[in-house]
């Protein structure tokens, strides 16, 4: 299996859940489309390239939310078409302190695999995984990852609900623990271009549950998943 592992992370980042408008609510961990941008970025690949690579599945991956050192907000003011208050409006969002991430990235290809790895070490642009003002530090690029199934049940990675059955599992009961939070978040779209090439709209046409939670493991049924000796992942 042609397998990326990494670890991701920053001072202040948010991931906004996309149903929350006049509030920016935040992911606990970034989502494939977040992890798909950063990767298209970062290989210096155009958009038309980052929709191909979510609609064809091109890139499935897996996150482990190491560390959360806290939770806060502030304001951000941007500009609108409207009069009222000088054409501007203010938005209050979410922001996670001190966030680290073991990200792995299963590749369809090894053409693929060893782009991406070269752009891991060696970027063409900044890091993000959000705005551009949200960089992340990347680090620990491991391409000789050794995966193989997963006998037990028990998960620690974010997973995608399609319908699952699972319950969640606190080993140590001194930790703060986030139980399993639920968001809806799109895995492919549908683009409409114009004659030059630009995209004109986009729909999300395959929408599923974000699953995240902290310092607790989750027993998930009939659902295949993988090890390194080190983490339990669910890929998607």
């Amino acid at each position: 299996m042609n397998v990326i592992k990494f670890k991701a992370e920053g001072i202040l980042n948010s991931f906004r859940v996309p149903l929350f408008k006049t509030y920016h609510r935040t992911f606990l961990a970034p989502t494939k489309t977040n992890i798909i941008g950063m990767i298209t970025n970062i290989m210096g690949k155009s958009e038309k390239w980052y929709y191909e690579a979510l609609n064809e599945n091109r890139i499935q991956v897996s996150v482990i939310i190491n560390n959360i050192g806290g939770k806060t907000k502030d304001l951000w003011s941007y500009k609108t078409y409207k009069d009222k208050n000088n054409g501007r409006s203010i938005i209050r969002r979410d922001k996670l302190f001190k966030a680290i991430y073991t990200i792995y990235l299963l590749i369809d290809s090894k053409e693929l695999f060893k782009e991406i790895l070269i752009a891991l070490k060696l970027p063409t642009s900044i890091p993000s995984l959000g705005l551009d003002d949200e960089l992340i530090k990347i680090s620990e690029v491991e391409d000789r990852v050794q995966i193989s199934e997963n006998n037990s049940r028990r998960i620690n990675s974010v997973f995608v609900d399609k319908g699952y059955s699972y319950k969640a599992i606190i080993e140590n009961p001194h930790q703060f623990v986030e139980f399993p939070i639920v968001n809806e978040i799109p895995l492919s779209f549908k683009v409409k271009r114009s004659k030059e090439g630009s995209r004109e709209s986009r729909q999300a046409i395959d929408i599923f549950k974000q699953v995240e939670y902290l310092n607790c493991l989750i027993e998930l049924e009939n659902v295949a998943s993988y090890s390194d000796g080190v983490n339990r992942m669910v890929f998607y």
